[in-house]
């Protein structure tokens, strides 16, 4: 990391109570495992309301992209302790991912006293590697 983090948001109670206060988190059920400057892990249970493929159980992208933004973003607040707001997001699918339980891991690529740079990882139950991406933040300045 190429910048000293003004406060750390490391507390996984605090994050799941920021996670459960943003609606659309809440909706999806993240839940943080893991926390630390060096990145977080969260889990959803992918339900069968999340399909867009009826026939296969195929998970929408959008909900792996969605898991992948909050990994990649919460990455940073984590080493940051300061909110951020997604600039972009760049997504690859690498398998279809079925109804059941996702994990993501982000971890910090840089972190700038303006931008910041995360990556971010998504795998099924049985750990196959569904998609991964990285995403570029705004720090707000604000803390978390």
């Amino acid at each position: 990391m190429s910048m000293p983090t003004s406060g750390t948001f490391c507390d996984l109670a605090r994050i799941q109570a920021r996670l459960d206060r943003t609606p659309f988190n809440a909706w999806l059920g993240l839940r943080a495992v893991s926390a630390s400057a060096d990145g977080v892990a969260f889990e959803l249970e992918a339900r069968q309301e999340f399909v867009s493929t009826p026939e296969r159980q195929i998970v929408h992208g959008g909900v792996l992209a969605s898991l992948l933004d909050a990994a990649a973003i919460y990455a940073v607040i984590a080493a940051t302790g300061r909110l951020q707001t997604t600039v972009d997001l760049r997504v690859d699918y690498h398998a279809s991912a079925t109804v059941g339980l996702l994990r993501a891991r982000g971890t910090v690529v840089r972190l700038g006293k303006t931008l910041c740079c995360s990556e971010a990882r998504v795998q099924d139950h049985a750990g196959k590697l569904v998609a991964s991406g990285r995403g570029t933040f705004l720090n707000l300045g604000v803390p978390a």
